[in-house]
């Protein structure tokens, strides 16, 4: 299983209109952010091979193999709160939380997976997608400015190439773009993003 994931992980990484003045309310719930479950793997799954068709994708799955070794890492971070990242030729494990955008107990409208060496370090968004039929109705931002405010103040970094809409949404959640390599590749960075509400409980 160790060979495995090294060989794995060495391979690869809108504005919304106006709301009705009645609607139902399922409809007029605020989406909100929360842990994802097991049930909730295969999305990110397939988010990743369409991701990877179009060479956004952080890995590479090729075949089933390489695609059972990432649902299995996923597993883990959902019942175990760890991610396993290569490092200096082994793996290490890492703080990882799988994160689903939702309508209460409705379908996933997007998730993200995040990771960080220790409570000192940043925390790195490994990947995020918007399910096909919610996209294009500002949800990528929504999910990410709630990713910052849930986790807790620690700014947020992440490395992808310079395509698709998410670089797009990157920037409307405040990501600064820090850096692009010679490959297209960027890299983004927000700062901490405190929960107000949190906040002013905490201060009452």
């Amino acid at each position: 299983m160790l060979a495995t994931l090294k060989r794995w992980m060495g391979a690869g990484q809108t504005v919304p209109s106006a709301e009705p003045a009645v609607v139902a309310p399922r409809e007029a719930a605020v989406p909100a952010l929360a842990a994802a479950g097991e049930a909730d793997i295969p999305l990110l799954l397939e988010a990743a091979r369409r991701a990877e068709a179009e060479g956004l994708s952080p890995w590479v799955l090729r075949d089933e193999a390489r695609l059972e070794t990432l649902r299995r890492s996923l597993e883990f971070v959902v019942h175990r709160g760890l991610w396993l990242q290569r490092e200096a030729g082994q793996v290490a494990h890492w703080q990882g939380r799988l994160l689903a955008l939702r309508h209460g107990d409705g379908p996933v409208l997007g998730m993200l997976l995040v990771c960080r060496r220790d409570d000192e370090a940043a925390w790195q968004l490994r990947f995020f997608f918007i399910a096909p039929e919610w996209q294009g109705r500002g949800h990528g931002a929504r999910l990410l400015l709630a990713a910052r405010r849930e986790l807790r103040g620690t700014p947020l970094q992440t490395r992808l190439p310079l395509a698709g809409a998410v670089p797009a949404s990157l920037e409307a959640a405040g990501f600064r773009r820090m850096h692009v390599d010679a490959g297209g590749v960027a890299s983004f960075e927000a700062p901490a993003q405190w929960n107000d509400q949190r906040e002013r409980m905490r201060g009452a």
